[in-house]
């Protein structure tokens, strides 16, 4: 019996080891690489897995189990692995040791509290690292990474850099300090390209950092990016006319560093006034605009140099076949850095194919054009001797961890000289024209605690367009003059009441005074008139997010009180976020705004037909305050890398004048106010790819005149652009990149003469009889531009980034605008002459920057 026990105790041993051995050997059968499963999680859940493949080699585990959401499988492998999965966002994670000596690492920790943070976000400024950090506030960076310098960001805190050397082994302590500044919500979707996204209050924002490419791109110009955009564009083909919803260029706010510009172009207008260089980031409005901003009824663009203070030396210079420049980020201490940037047309030392293009096209139908080409029947030698610069330098001191002051100060400068000789004579002239502005600034930022951030911000800007035109014919000399200056105090405070509510306060005090001469010599006349309006504004703003991302409202009301006219004007301002599920969203948009600096056209021939355009201030009476009302309701979908966005949009503008709006037909010199209607849709489709972005854009767009004093009362609006539509790509492939766009829009309309009694006589003057204003549309408007982009690695610290683009590819011919004038043929009879503006040809241009 004991012998028998003794055998069943050995055959239970035996099951017992078989079973053991068969479970251990099913349970390795089980086990597959680390690789394998992260393959599988990238096709699963559409992400993308950055790691260092030695680093994962050697590891195998069991595969989690299926229908696991993405962070229920992160967190089982950062559990079973002696790894770090981290998200960067919906798209990216990264994976890093938790433990190796090879591993640079920090603890970031709110400074007031001393608690980790959770999801800061870890970027190198190179763009090849980021990660964001765990519930222990710890990041891990390898050294086998080149990384000079991180920046970290987390949202209701300040963005700091710093150089990478400070991190080690040993986990360096970094502290953030909380921010109560507007609500940065994570934003909606990058849109078309790297660096453009919508946030969820409506607006644009554009990041130049690490910025993708656009058709047509030479360099990151922050006005020509925005015209991508569906209802922002521009219909005389320049980079500073900006159109928005179908208003005027003067109806637009643009700031820099929260400081108005009356100037925002070079070579009067096809090239951007703005640096790109030290130009980071951009907001665009087109409605639902913050009460913090006034002055505008159409769009806002917000630009905003970098604003943090640098540890390491950086910068650049570079050329393209219009301009060079320089810009350089100089750290003088821990907490003060200087910023200085630089450009210059290069068209003294090499005048270019490019800016033979850009001059024909800026000077037709100019005073220089017309000289030449004169009916005098004389020869007449004309040269032009165009320059242009700017320059920008901007100090950042941060006085303490809650105190920031900076200053900042930009000039920009257009020269041209306009010589006339006679062929055979020694008379000659010199006409001249110049375009300059100067702005600075001072503002104070102070962190009182973790609800409470104050701004203060005083401020200057300075335009002067001055013009003279001197007539190769006869001894006559016109000066024009037209200058503009604001001063003006801006205080604002951010409360954070929860984290559902945040409140913004603020008072605008500004001083605006604007001056126009005009003085010729022969017959004698001088006229001389100055305006000054001072303006108080306070305003609230209120954003309330009661669930998270799901509903985000924003609430605001700005009111202006004019003292010269002891007039009150309310501007209330909202805008509605709604997620409805499984990607859509509503969204909801409305305004109320005003603004009392115009620009009007008095004679074509003003300032030697180039810039026509002066600034004036309105008198409340026959230059009354512009105001504008406007509304809109768009959907929203957003999934699996698809975009869409439909929106329609309804504005009224009233207080506009004939003077404003350019007018070439029967009404360019009759004087009456009235006002314009846009009712439209915009819509975007747009589709990522990993390596590639194409997208589709169109616009409807139906805006009309209404102007009471003239016959007919209603009719289409200078700038009614029916239909735009915008098919374009992007491809990037490691360090190239691609983008290749076709625009195509109705054209604008205008006004012919009566067919059959086109000639009449008024006061003696041979005059054009009109037909029906803007009853005739030109030709449809086609472009097609190309880009390429190539990030050359020449060292650690040194770049080189090569730049070609073409704008209009296939050598389109575009009638820009058509108008008429009353001339003579060779046989000194009267006639009619039909004057076209025409687009730019095909242009390629060429950019080389050093970055270091």
């Amino acid at each position: 019996m004991r012998r028998a026990t003794s055998k069943l105790q050995y055959l239970l041993i035996a099951l017992l080891f078989l079973f053991w051995n068969y479970t251990s050997f099913a349970q390795n059968e089980n086990k597959v690489s680390l690789q394998l499963i992260i393959e599988a999680i990238e096709n699963e859940h559409d992400v993308r897995i950055s790691y260092a493949s030695n680093t994962i080699k050697s590891i195998s585990l069991i595969a989690p189990a299926e229908n696991l959401s993405l962070d229920a499988t992160l967190n089982y492998l950062n559990t079973n692995t002696p790894l770090v999965f981290t998200k960067i966002n919906n798209r990216y994670i990264t994976v890093v040791l938790k433990t190796d000596e090879t591993t640079r690492c920090g603890k970031i920790h709110d400074i007031s509290n001393g608690s980790s943070l959770e999801g800061a976000t870890i970027q190198a400024n190179n763009g090849k690292y980021a990660t964001i950090s765990d519930a222990k506030g710890m990041f891990y960076i390898p050294d086998t990474i080149e990384v000079e310098t991180l920046t970290i960001s987390y949202v209701g805190y300040e963005t700091i850099s710093f150089s990478a050397k400070k991190l080690t082994s040993t986990c360096a302590t970094i502290l953030l300090i909380p921010s109560v500044t507007e609500l940065n919500y994570i934003t909606l979707n990058t849109l078309f390209t790297k660096g453009i996204e919508k946030e969820l209050d409506g607006s644009i924002n554009i990041n130049t950092d690490n910025f993708g490419l656009l058709p047509g791109q030479i360099e990151n110009d922050v006005l020509q990016i925005s015209q991508v955009l569906p209802g922002v564009e521009s219909v005389d083909e320049t980079i500073s006319n900006i159109n928005i919803r179908g208003g005027t260029q003067d109806e637009n706010l643009i700031l820099w560093d929260d400081i108005k510009m009356y100037q925002n172009g070079h070579f009067f207008g096809l090239i951007s006034a703005f640096n790109p260089d030290l130009t980071k980031e951009v907001t665009i409005y087109k409605n639902g605009t913050p009460a913090q901003y006034g002055e505008s009824v159409s769009g806002v663009i917000a630009m905003q140099s970098k604003n943090t203070v640098s540890d390491i030396f950086s910068g650049g210079v570079g050329f393209n076949l219009i301009n060079g420049s320089a810009f350089i980020d100089v750290p003088v201490s821990e907490k003060l850095s200087i910023q200085v940037s630089g450009r210059r047309s290069i068209n003294n030392v090499l005048e270019t194919p490019v800016y033979k293009t850009y001059s024909e096209r800026i000077f037709q139908d100019s005073e220089i054009t017309n000289v030449v080409n004169n009916s005098s029947g004389a020869t007449v030698i004309a040269n032009e001797d165009f320059s242009f610069f700017d320059f920008s330098t901007k100090l950042l001191w941060d006085i303490s961890k809650k105190d920031k002051v900076r200053l900042n100060f930009l000039t920009i400068d257009n020269q041209l000289d306009f010589t006339e000789n006679l062929e055979g004579s020694p008379q000659s002239t010199t006409s001249k024209l110049g375009q300059q502005s100067t702005v600075g600034g001072v503002s104070w930022d102070r962190t009182w605690n973790n609800s409470l951030e104050t701004t203060a911000l005083a401020y200057g800007s300075f335009y002067l367009l001055d013009g003279l035109n001197k007539d190769v014919f006869t001894t006559q000399e016109q000066l024009q003059e037209n200058e503009v200056l604001e001063t003006g105090v801006k205080l604002k405070a951010n409360f954070k009441l929860s984290e559902k509510n945040t409140i913004q306060g603020g008072y605008h005090f500004s001083e605006t005074g604007i001056a126009n001469t005009q003085d010729v010599n022969l017959p004698r006349f001088r006229s001389y008139e100055k305006n000054v309006l001072r303006t108080h504004a306070v305003f609230g703003n209120l954003k309330y997010a009661p669930n998270g991302k799901q509903t985000i409202i924003n609430s605001g009301l700005r009111v202006n009180y004019f003292d010269k006219f002891s007039k009150i004007i309310f501007e209330p301002r909202l805008s509605l976020h709604q997620k409805l599920g499984s990607g859509f969203a509503l969204e909801a948009l409305g305004e109320f705004k005003s603004q009392t600096t115009t620009q009007r056209i008095d004679f074509e021939s003003d300032f030697l037909g180039v810039e026509k355009r002066r600034w004036i201030l309105t008198n409340d009476k026959d230059i009354p305050v512009i105001e504008s009302k406007q509304v809109s309701l768009g959907f929203v979908y957003n999934k699996n890398k698809w975009f869409v966005n439909a929106e329609g949009f309804y504005k009224e503008v009233s207080g506009i004048t004939t003077t404003n709006q350019g007018f070439q037909n029967q009404f360019q010199f009759v004087r009456a106010t009235g006002s314009y209607t846009v009712s439209g849709a915009e819509f975007v489709l747009n589709k990522k790819f990993k390596s590639f972005s194409t997208w589709f854009s169109y616009l409807y767009l139906k805006n009309d005149f209404e102007f009471k004093e003239l016959t007919p009362a209603t009719f289409p609006n200078n700038l009614d652009i029916r239909h735009s539509a915008t098919i374009a790509g992007s491809y990037s492939f490691k360090d190239l990149k691609i983008a290749l766009g076709f625009n195509w829009h109705t054209g604008k309309p205008y006004t012919i003469p009566l067919i059959g009694d086109e000639i009449v006589i008024i006061d003696n003057l041979q005059t054009i009889q009109y037909d029906r204003p803007n009853a005739e549309r030109l030709p449809d408007y086609f472009r097609t531009d190309l880009s390429v982009e190539y990030l050359w690695k020449i060292s650690s610290g040194i770049d080189a980034k090569i730049n070609l683009a073409i704008i209009n590819l296939l050598n389109t011919k575009n009638t820009l605008n058509v108008k008429y004038a009353v001339d003579t043929n060779d046989n000194g009879e009267t006639r009619i002459n039909q004057i076209e503006e025409i687009s730019l040809g095909l242009t390629p241009n060429f950019s080389l920057q050093m970055l270091f």
